[in-house]
Formats: C-alpha cells, structure tokens, sequence
C-alpha cells in the first residue's frame, strides 16, 4: 500500500478539526491561488450546526478577514453536504481542506479563499496519529501513556465522573416515567437495579416495577410479606418446593396477588450462573426485602447529607433467617448469616446513589446535590475489577471511586472508540 493510500484511510475530518483547532500546521500557508495565509485567530469550535469554526479572523494576502472556518477532507464535500443553499454559510471566509478537487463559490458569486493542508502536517503528528488508529493492545496509547503529563488525568478526572453520571442519569430518566414521575418509587427503582450488579441488574429493575414500592410500604412492618411480594413477583416462586417456608410465601403471595392483580415476572429473567453464591438473586430480594423494612423514605435518603459511614450504617441487609443455611429453595447449604457486605454497600453507591443524587441535582437544578454525588465518590474506595485492573499497572490512579469511574469512562467512551483527539491525554501525546 502505497504512502498517500495510507494517508487517505487515517485522514478525518476529526482530524483536520484538531490540527486547526491547535495550530498545528506547517508554515508558510497559501492558498490554493497562491495567496498567503496568516491564521490570527482559529475561531471557536463549533459541535453544533453550521460551520465548524466560528468568529476566526483570517489573513489572506495582508488582509484581515473575520468570520467563519469551514473544514472538509474534500473541497467537493461543501456541494455534497448542500452547504451551498443552507445561508448559515455565507459568512465562511476561509475553506480547509485535505484535498482541493473543486471550486466553491459564495453567497457573493466569489470564489472562496480555499486552504488545502495536504501536505502541512508535521511528519511525527501524522505518524503518531496514524500509529494510534492501528494500535491492536487494550488501549491505543498503551506504549505512549508514560509521555502524558500524569496532572493531565488528575485534572481531568471530575469531568470524566461528570460525563459518566450524565451517562447514567439518561437512564434513570427513562425509568421515572415508569415510576409516576415519583422520586420515592424512583429511589426504591435505582436502589433495587443496583443490588442486581452488572449481571442480575435488569430483573432487578423489572421486578422493583412489577413491585411497586406504594403496594410494599403498605406492608413495611411485615418483612415474610415483603419477601413474598418480591419473591413471588420475581417468578421464582412455584408449587414444586418442599421446604416449609417457600410453600408459606407462595400462600401468602397468591392472597396479594390478587388482591393487587399483579402480574409476576418469568423466572428465567434471573443469572445464576459464574455468580458467587452470596450474590445469588435470592439473597439479593431477601435483602432488598430488609431495606424496605427498614427505610421510612426512600425520597428522604437523597435530602440528608450522608457520608460513606452512615450509608454503611444504613444499608447492610440482613437476608431473613431462612437464607442462613440457603442460598436457593430446597436446597441447605452450611450456615452463614448473609449481609450485604462493605464492598457490595460500595457498589449500590456507585452505581446507584451517586447517579441519582446527580440527576436530583440536574433535575432540580441545585449544583449541591451534584458535588455530593462526586464528594461521594471521592469517598468511596476504588473498584478493584478487570478494567481498573488493567489501568493500575499503567501508572493510573484507582485510590478512590471518582477515579475509577473516570477511568471506566475513558475505556468506554474514548478508548474503546478511538476518540484519541477528543481524549486530554492523546491530545496532549500528539502534541
């Protein structure tokens, strides 16, 4: 494959955006006309409609122009986009592009001064970037990481935690209109779709909407009511067991079925398999039944200012007695009182309170309950998992929560996409 082919298959109208945006380009300048160029002033990068950069002023043959910079791997892009009818381009005064294969004229029947960059590229940023797109390891800047500045990630980090939580609220938006735009249902919702972790977490969110937390608080104070709404909402309940206790919540679950006209789930919505035996869903509704029981108001938890101990304090459910030498129906297991432990309270934070504290704030909008979402990931010890794992020996920080959102993040959302030029990090790698 020949040099410019190569060339060709990296290039990006991504990539243009970056070279101009940090004045990368060789100079001397010219235009296609032969013009000279002086950039004064790139303009304001514009991720919205119309032209890419807006209020630049531009140079071009000892006269200064101000208006707006339109970029483009082909100069023919401009008709094929029909940005020759849509009058937000008028007022372009400098076109940017790759490859000049054709004449544009403007909203002045002149031709617009054009700019074809091709070969302005500085050699090591075109083959850093090249590099990068055809990187094959876990993360493109795998062996450039050790060049990048470790502050760019430290000061880089809230706003990583920031566009995660905004990630999930999307979410949570989606289930508040299944929850009659209640923030109490809505609380219960989140925290019960948190007890699922990654594996069993949308037959936990299905099961807290066939559940709904206005019938259970109805029966707050009767927890072997409680397990068998939930268990029996979960389709996990049938007529097959032996055991006294499954046969006593079926009993009592077909009463309130009923009376309620709930509809259960089917019971192969739920992951047993590869789950360690105390994340089994069984224990899991038994505990969520003990935090019902024990929460007067799930609204009311968003409003007090708690910090990681009293969540800690709060939130270790006690699976009933039954569970102490079960972990499925029917079949006794050694004895173990089965608690939700530290590092389970832990993730129902991350991955539930914090969002939701976040989308409280957004929603209403007082930025308070947003720095309490990532003062409470601060709080929080850093998740230990294969993607944090995998940044620690990279020279990455996983000390706190709000760093290992930010890094699971940045796999996600950047790495895994190749947003190298969005990315701080790259940027400042290419740089």
């Amino acid at each position: 494959m020949g040099i410019n082919s190569t060339r060709v298959m990296m290039m990006s109208e991504d990539f243009l955006h970056y070279v101009w945006r940090f004045r990368l380009l060789r100079e001397p300048l010219f235009c296609v006309t032969g013009e000279p160029v002086a950039i004064v002033q790139t303009g304001e990068y514009n991720r919205d409609g119309g032209p890419d950069f807006l209020n630049a002023r531009i140079r071009i043959a000892g006269t200064l122009w101000a208006g707006n910079v339109e970029i483009h791997l082909n100069a023919s892009d401009w008709f094929r986009h029909g940005h020759e009818t849509d009058p937000a381009y008028n007022n372009v005064i400098l076109h940017v592009v790759d490859r000049y294969d054709k004449e544009v004229i403007g909203s002045e029947n002149q031709p617009i001064p054009c700019l074809e960059v091709g070969n302005s590229f500085p050699e090591r940023l075109t083959a850093t970037y090249k590099a990068l797109l055809s990187e094959k390891r876990w993360i493109p800047c795998q062996n450039m990481l050790k060049e990048a500045d470790p502050a760019v990630f430290k000061l880089w980090t809230p706003a990583l935690a920031y566009e995660r939580l905004r990630s999930k609220v999307e979410t949570f938006r989606k289930w508040k209109n299944h929850s009659d735009q209640r923030w109490d249902e809505l609380t219960y919702q989140v925290i019960a779709g948190a007890m699922g972790n990654k594996i069993n977490a949308h037959p936990f969110e299905l099961l807290a909407r066939s559940a709904p937390l206005r019938i259970l608080q109805r029966h707050r104070d009767q927890v072997q009511v409680l397990e068998a709404l939930l268990f029996g909402q979960s389709g996990l309940l049938n007529s097959g067991y032996s055991d006294a206790y499954p046969k006593e919540l079926l009993r009592t679950y077909l009463f309130y079925k009923d009376k309620y006209s709930l509809m259960p789930l089917e019971q192969g919505v739920w992951k047993f398999l590869r789950l360690r035996p105390g994340n089994f869903p069984t224990i899991r509704i038994s505990q969520l039944a003990d935090i019902i029981h024990r929460t007067d108001s799930f609204q009311s938890l968003l409003h007090e200012k708690l910090q990681v101990s009293d969540w800690i304090r709060i939130l270790p459910a006690q699976a009933s007695r039954y569970w102490d030498s079960h972990y499925t129906f029917d079949r006794e297991s050694g004895y173990r009182i089965k608690r939700l432990g530290e590092s389970a309270i832990f993730l129902l934070l991350i991955n539930g309170v914090a969002p939701l504290l976040f989308m409280y704030g957004t929603e209403k909008g007082n930025p308070h309950y947003m720095e309490r979402s990532l003062s409470l990931l601060e709080e929080i010890p850093g998740e230990k998992n294969a993607i944090t794992s995998a940044w620690s020996p990279l020279g990455m920080p996983v000390d706190n929560a709000l760093s290992t959102q930010a890094l699971k993040h940045l796999k996600d959302s950047y790495c895994d996409k190749k947003r190298c030029l969005d990315c701080r990090i790259g940027a400042r790698i290419l740089r």
